[in-house]
């Protein structure tokens, strides 16, 4: 599975939002760009379009920002990559020359469904989890 710099981009906002999640305030977009390195014209757009799937809310005006819409728990990578990447619906262009084409298509589907099920497991707070773990390695002697 590759990761286009939108869909990265996107992993990580909502990866920042939910960090601030607790505190209740909104996170500032230009504070998000800089701390992850990305393009502030591109993280509006991105933005733009995960408030419009309902996964992040805005608030105007000089302490305004960004929030997410649900808690950490209740948003799952599944949710995240649907808005950003659309639905991942298995084509071929050889259904119709090869009578062996629908065996792929079954094994794509197949794949597709396992990987659909994985991310659904998979939620914000989670990865936040795995974050301070790997940022905090324990030591045992």
């Amino acid at each position: 599975m590759n990761l286009s710099a939108k869909t990265e981009y996107a992993c990580l906002a909502m990866l920042e939002l939910a960090q601030h999640h607790a505190s209740g305030e909104p996170v500032q977009l230009r504070l998000i760009a800089e701390r992850h390195g990305i393009p502030a014209q591109f993280l509006v757009q991105i933005l733009q379009q995960l408030k419009r799937a309902g996964l992040v809310n805005s608030t105007r005006g000089a302490s305004g920002g960004y929030q997410l819409a649900q808690s950490p728990q209740e948003v799952t990578l599944a949710d995240l990559l649907e808005v950003v990447e659309g639905s991942s619906d298995c084509t071929s262009s050889a259904a119709n020359a090869s009578p062996l084409a629908p065996v792929l298509l079954e094994v794509c589907a197949e794949l597709t469904a396992i990987q659909r099920q994985r991310l659904e497991a998979i939620t914000l707070a989670d990865l936040l989890d795995r974050a301070a773990v790997e940022a905090d390695p324990m030591w045992y002697i």
